[in-house]
């Protein structure tokens, strides 16, 4: 499905004009236990455009008590050759988080040609340039979050720097079809005792489709 600019965006939000708009979707939350299944989500995304030139952020994530949706919308669901099939569940909802935030796209990354991209064919590879973007996140109870990493075309890559510079969870946002795909990973905490850190590894993915 084309992207649709809308040109009453301000220019600054252009390269997030596919992003824009109400989502809503399913996906997979990841346990720890890794003889435990995936727990469904379900989310409520709103992204709108601010008179200053960035974007409101808004995302509210249930846990539903019910089986995990199966691939592709869940990127890291287990074999599900080698396991049970998962309890039906109550259906029952808990808030898992609700995050709001900004979204500020900046300069153009270094070592781009502009002029080769916009001779280019719009909606080709080369016709896209990368923009350094950066979000404000918070969720209730817990401090605000910096996020930052760049959007090329219809994907946004986002990463988290923890407090001695590590890389302490990334999230990558994709428009295929003319639905948002993204998936957000993290470090779990390293058991007591365990020397070094843990591998970034899968916590939540999503599959949604605008409202």
């Amino acid at each position: 499905m084309p992207i649709t600019l809308d040109t009453s965006l301000p220019p600054s939000l252009y390269p997030l004009a596919w992003l824009i708009g109400s989502w809503e979707g399913t996906g997979a939350l990841s346990t720890a236990d890794a003889s435990t299944p995936d727990i469904r989500i379900e989310q409520q995304l709103s992204c709108t455009a601010g008179e200053d030139g960035t974007m409101q952020w808004r995302s509210t994530i249930h846990r539903i008590d019910a089986p995990a949706p199966l691939p592709p919308t869940s990127a890291f669901a287990r074999d599900t050759e080698t396991e049970p099939p998962a309890a039906a569940g109550s259906g029952e909802r808990t808030l898992l988080h609700r995050e709001d935030g900004i979204w500020t796209v900046g300069d153009l990354l270094p070592g781009q040609d502009r002029e080769a991209a916009e001779a280019a064919r719009p909606g080709t590879p080369g016709s896209f340039l990368s923009h350094r973007l950066e979000a404000h996140l918070s969720r209730r109870d817990e401090p605000a979050e910096e996020w930052a990493g760049e959007v090329r075309g219809p994907r946004v890559q986002l990463a988290l720097a923890s407090p001695d510079g590590e890389i302490a969870a990334t999230r990558m946002f994709g428009y295929v079809s003319g639905r948002l795909m993204w998936l957000w990973e993290h470090r779990r905490p390293v058991p007591d005792g365990a020397a070094g850190e843990t591998a970034l590894t899968p916590y939540l993915s999503l599959e949604m489709h605008r409202v």
